[in-house]
Parts: C-alpha cells; structure tokens; sequence
C-alpha cells in the first residue's frame, strides 16, 4: 500500500468514526430530549466532532436525526424480516415473527421512542413518514409478501394479503400503541407470557382466514 493509500484509509476510518460517533450521540440524546431538545451543541459536546463534520456528513439537525432514525428503524426490522423469508410453514414463521415483534416494542428504547413521535411528530411531519416508511410499513409489506407467497403455494387460502397483513399486525400489536400514547407504559410481561399471547393471535388468525379444508394443514382443530 502506499503512503497516499495509507493516509487516505486512515482519514476515512477517521472520518467514519465521527459520523458513528455522532450518530450514537444523536441517538442518546433524541431519547432523553426528544426531537425539539436535541442541539447540535450537545451533539458535539458528546461526541467530541465539530460542527464542521457534522454539517459536512448529515446536512444539519434534521438530517443527523433522520439518518440515526432510519437505521435504528431498520436494525429494528431486520430480525423481523428474516422470519418472513424463511421456508418456515404458515405457523412456525408467524409465530417466530410476532414473538420477535412483541418482544421487541416492549423495550424501554422503543416504548420511549414511540412516545417521542406522538408527541412531537406533528412537528417533524418528514421524519415521521421516514420512519413509517422504514419501519412499521416495510415490515407490513414483507409480511403481505409473505402471505402471497403461502397462498400461492397452496398453504393458505389469502384473498387479500395486505389488509390480512393489517389484521395480523393489529393483533400482535394490541392495543400497546393506544398505551404508549396516553404515556403509560406497557405492562412487563414475561417470555412465557408473551408466548401465550402469539399463540393465542396466531390460532386465531390462520385459522379464521383459512378455509375448513386446510385446517388440518395448519393445524387447527376441527369438531
């Protein structure tokens, strides 16, 4: 490698660092503050950047924020994805997928988050249709895919997969949105009982929107 090479690498690592750093920062503080009381100040005063790189990576405050929501938002989907692109049957997909999202949206950091958007979003009209956007509507598209993809195997019968996605999101969800709104927290509820609740959601939704000749497919008990 040579020395111009070397230096460049070095500079870039460097560069990536800041951002991160910032990020990170930004993150916190959006937490503790909430959109409004975040300042560019105290993203740099913790982070240890400068108002230069800062502006230089994201543009300013709104950019910084956006591009620390989508990836939060985006990590926070992932793992929920992978379970609707498996080749997992019908029952053993959405369950794992609606353990990892009920699991999920009871952390402190998403409960709190979330209040942070009630609350503010009228404000920050463009941050709140990104996160829509990366969030809870890409994670209803994938679980429509997915229901598409098991009627037209055979395995279910899903006339309309989108608004099946709707129904099925809304019962894992609950009414936890309506909680955090009112800024009550969500009960703690334990693996076990989170368990029950999927299973619950999860026998009443195949089973209510598969026909009768299939329930044996899907293992729904029959009279």
């Amino acid at each position: 490698m040579s020395e111009t090479s070397e230096t460049q690498g070095k500079q870039s690592s460097r560069g990536f660092a800041r951002r991160r750093a910032m990020m990170d920062a930004a993150w916190q503080l959006l937490l503790e503050k909430g959109f409004s009381g975040v300042t560019l100040n105290d993203v740099i005063s913790r982070s240890g950047g400068s108002r230069t790189t800062l502006y230089e990576a994201f543009g300013g405050k709104d950019g910084l924020l956006t591009a620390v929501m989508t990836e939060r938002c985006m990590e926070f989907s992932a793992e929920l994805h992978i379970s609707l692109e498996s080749n997992l049957p019908p029952r053993d997909a959405l369950t794992d997928f609606a353990f990892k999202l009920s699991t999920k949206i009871l952390t402190e950091e998403a409960v709190r988050f979330t209040q942070i958007l009630f609350s503010e979003g009228q404000h920050f009209i463009p941050m709140v249709e990104k996160f829509l956007e990366v969030g809870p509507e890409s994670t209803r598209k994938r679980l429509a895919n997915y229901l598409k993809r098991q009627n037209d195997l055979g395995n279910l019968v899903i006339d309309d997969p989108d608004h099946y996605a709707e129904i099925f999101d809304a019962m894992i969800v609950g009414d936890w949105q309506n909680q955090v709104m009112k800024m009550i927290s969500p009960p703690k509820l334990s693996e076990e009982e989170i368990t029950i609740r999927v299973k619950r959601a999860v026998d009443v939704f195949l089973c209510g929107v598969t026909v009768e000749s299939k329930h044996d497919k899907i293992g729904c008990a029959t009279d």
